[in-house]
């Protein structure tokens, strides 16, 4: 599956921009790359590249 099937299925699922998806679980319920893919359902790889085209890498550290 390619990333851009990944996201379709997760804003139809949430009904949220997958950048709001992303947010919610990478940094507001601080899950990692394993923890967040396994709750989205998706794989690891595809979780970091989200988080990498979304640049929340640094919104994540600020909060800590």
């Amino acid at each position: 599956m390619e990333f851009a099937e990944y996201q379709h299925r997760l804003e139809k699922q949430y009904g949220q921009p997958l950048e709001q998806i992303m947010r919610d679980v990478y940094i507001e319920k601080n899950c990692g790359p394993a923890t967040g893919a396994q709750e989205l359902g998706i794989p690891r790889q595809a979780f970091m590249h989200f988080v990498h085209q979304y640049n929340l890498k640094p919104d994540k550290l600020q909060r800590l």
